[in-house]
């Protein structure tokens, strides 16, 4: 945990004294916080290392968090991330796309998975108009 904090706080070039002037938080306790994991941290002491390095609380959470996001794809159950898609054709192209995107960096969750499958089961034909229109309007053939 230290490093990461101390890289922070480091690249932004701040010191632990100057946030405990400016939040009159214990410079013991700031140093002792950066030496034990995020969660024994109290909120004033997120909020006072957040405030210096001039992010949201939630962000530096983020950055301090390990990622612990895990892509669950079960070929077997045909679910995706706990979703299942009885429809085994839906199944593999949803699992195309999801893995697809996946590799760009999406992370998607449950909802992301259902909201997928609703679209393939009832496409929203508003939506679809909306992504031709923009594809026809870059010369692109949308017709099979």
């Amino acid at each position: 945990m230290s490093t990461i904090i101390l890289r922070l706080l480091h690249n932004a070039n701040i010191s632990i004294e100057e946030i405990s002037k400016k939040s009159q938080i214990p410079l013991d306790a700031l140093v002792n916080a950066t030496e034990e994991p995020i969660e024994f941290w109290t909120i004033r002491e997120l909020n006072a290392f957040a405030e210096s390095l001039k992010i949201k609380p939630g962000e530096l959470l983020e950055e301090l968090q390990p990622s612990t996001y895990i892509l669950d794809i079960d070929d077997d159950a045909q679910t995706i991330q706990g979703v299942n898609i009885s429809n085994l054709e839906n199944y593999y192209a949803i699992r195309a796309v999801v893995e697809a995107e996946h590799l760009e960096g999406w992370n998607p969750v449950a909802a992301d998975i259902t909201y997928l499958n609703n679209q393939f089961v009832n496409p929203d034909s508003e939506f679809i108009k909306d992504v031709e229109s923009a594809l026809n309007e870059y010369d692109v053939n949308t017709e099979e």
